[in-house]
């Protein structure tokens, strides 16, 4: 990202594609503002998790590949802060984290899986219940020792410690207790 143009380059290409955002600006608003001593604003490279598509019917412009048009930023994060495209796909449905107290969920096709650092550390449940509403989801998984209730709210999330945007915010709640986070829903297209 930089203050005249933005690229985008899918994992595993060579060639940098112009990025069009078609968002409310999500990225520049999340991640811009650095300023070098000039005060000009400085370049950001950014691993991103987005919904969008290649223009076909349009020319690249010189110096692209072609253009990407940005329809959501799911998740993004400062280069380096992640491993980004050198993590296969996962596996998960969506996964959730927050801090103080820490705390971390998944939803696979199989189990809802939440660990923490506190006893019990690792909790997983066989077969959640999932229930849709326009803009959210839950999932609900008990057990005899335990209930997990999760929900995932279409709704831009910033991880207060790390400074990864999530275009989920998460509730969870762990036999009572209330948790906040966010939430990166799995898989990988390009």
């Amino acid at each position: 990202m930089s203050a005249d143009r933005s690229a985008f380059r899918p994992c595993g290409e060579q060639g940098d594609l112009l990025l069009v955002d078609q968002t409310d600006g999500v990225l520049t608003r999340e991640f811009g503002g650095e300023k070098d001593a000039d005060g000009d604003d400085l370049p950001m490279k950014l691993y991103i998790e987005a919904y969008g598509e290649r223009a076909v019917d349009k020319p690249a412009p010189e110096g692209f590949a072609g253009t990407f048009m940005l329809e959501e930023a799911l998740y993004a994060a400062p280069d380096g802060q992640t491993r980004g495209c050198d993590l296969p796909p996962q596996d998960y449905i969506v996964a959730t984290r927050g801090n103080e107290p820490f705390w971390s969920a998944e939803v696979t096709e199989a189990a809802l899986l939440w660990r923490q650092p506190d006893e019990p550390k690792e909790i997983s449940i066989a077969a959640p219940q999932t229930q849709d509403a326009e803009g959210a989801v839950s999932y609900v998984a008990a057990n005899s020792d335990h209930k997990i209730e999760l929900f995932i709210e279409a709704q831009g999330c910033r991880d207060d410690m790390s400074g990864e945007y999530f275009a989920y915010a998460a509730r969870a709640t762990l036999d009572g207790k209330k948790y906040s986070g966010c939430a990166r829903i799995g898989g990988r297209s390009f």
